[in-house]
C-alpha cells in the first residue's frame, strides 16, 4: 500500500503525490494487471453500455436525460439534484426532470463508478493539468480532518461511511477514496464504504424529494429548482465557513511549531549566565 506523503503546502503535495502514485501505478499494473484493466475500463464500458441500452428500451430522449442530469450531479448539484425529481405525471409535462427514485439510483451509480476508478487510479488525476491540484487539496483536507478529529481513525469504516453522506464538495466519492486511503483503509474496503454512504446520504435526498412532492405540484417544478439552488449557496456557505476554521486551525498549529524550535529566550540566557557566575565566583573571606 502506498504512503500519503506529507508536506508543508498543498502545492508541494501535489508533487509527492504525484509521484508517488505514479510509482504505485506502475507496481500495480505489474503484480495485478486483470485487476487494473478492468477497474480502468469497466466503469466506462458499463456506462457505455447502460446509455445504448435504456435508449432502445425507453427511448434516446431518455438516455439523454440520463446523460444531462449526469453531468449536473458531477460539475453542480452532486447528491441534492434528488431533490429536483419530479414523479411520473410531472415528467410528462416538462420532459426535463427525471423522478426521485431515477435520480437515487443514477447518483448511486455515478458514486460507486467514481469510487471504483479513482480508488484504484487515483495516479491518473494527479497527471492531470488542471484537476490534479484540486484532488491534492482534498488530500490536504482529509489530513486537515484527521488533525482536528482523531476519534475517526479510531472508527475508520464508519468514518468513512459518514464522511460520504455529508453533500459538500470536499466529500463524495472522489474524496471519499480519498479520505479512506488518509484511514488506512484497503481498496475494496474504500469501494465499499463509498456505496454504503452513498446509499444511506442517497436516500436522506430521496425521502425528502418524496415530501416535496406532496405539497409542490408540477406547475410548480420550478421552485423545487430554485429550492435546490438555494441549498447549493448554503452549502457553499457552510464550506467558506469551513475554510475559515482551516485556515485558523492551521495558523495556530503552525504558531507553535514555530515557538517550539524558537532557541531559548534571553530571561532563560540570563539566569543560565547569573547561575555560571554564583558557580564560578571565589568565596569571600570573613
Amino acid at each position: 500500500m502506498e504512503q500519503i506523503p506529507k508536506a508543508d503546502n498543498p502545492e508541494a503535495l501535489h508533487q509527492q503525490l504525484l509521484r508517488s502514485f505514479t510509482e504505485f501505478e506502475l507496481s500495480f499494473r505489474r503484480r495485478f494487471p486483470v485487476i487494473w484493466l478492468t477497474t480502468l475500463l469497466a466503469p466506462f464500458v458499463i456506462s457505455a453500455g447502460l446509455i445504448v441500452f435504456f435508449g432502445l428500451t425507453d427511448g434516446w430522449g431518455f438516455s439523454r436525460k440520463l446523460v444531462g442530469h449526469a453531468l449536473m450531479t458531477f460539475f453542480v448539484f452532486g447528491r441534492l439534484i434528488i431533490l429536483c425529481g419530479l414523479e411520473s405525471n410531472a415528467d410528462d409535462t416538462y420532459r426535463i426532470a427525471l423522478s426521485p427514485a431515477v435520480l437515487f439510483g443514477l447518483v448511486t451509480y455515478l458514486d460507486f463508478m467514481v469510487a471504483l476508478f479513482v480508488t484504484f487510479h487515483m495516479g491518473f488525476l494527479f497527471r492531470i493539468p488542471y484537476v490534479g491540484p484540486k484532488v491534492a487539496m482534498l488530500v490536504w483536507d482529509g489530513r486537515f480532518i484527521l488533525n482536528a478529529q482523531p476519534w475517526v481513525k479510531r472508527v475508520a469504516f464508519l468514518g468513512l461511511v459518514i464522511f460520504v453522506i455529508f453533500p459538500t464538495s470536499t466529500t463524495g466519492s472522489i474524496g471519499g477514496s480519498i479520505f479512506g486511503r488518509l484511514l488506512g483503509l484497503s481498496r475494496y474496503m474504500i469501494v465499499l464504504g463509498i456505496l454504503f454512504g452513498s446509499m444511506i446520504g442517497n436516500a436522506i435526498m430521496y425521502i425528502f424529494a418524496k415530501q416535496i412532492n406532496q405539497y409542490i405540484t408540477p406547475d410548480n417544478v420550478w421552485i423545487k429548482v430554485v429550492g435546490v439552488l438555494v441549498l447549493v449557496g448554503l452549502f457553499a456557505l457552510v464550506e467558506i465557513r469551513y475554510r475559515f476554521v482551516k485556515r485558523k486551525y492551521m495558523a495556530a498549529a503552525k504558531s507553535r511549531v514555530e515557538k517550539l524550535s524558537e532557541p531559548q529566550t534571553a530571561d532563560s540566557d540570563l539566569t543560565q549566565t547569573t547561575d555560571e557566575n554564583l558557580v564560578n565566583q571565589e568565596p569571600r573571606e570573613s
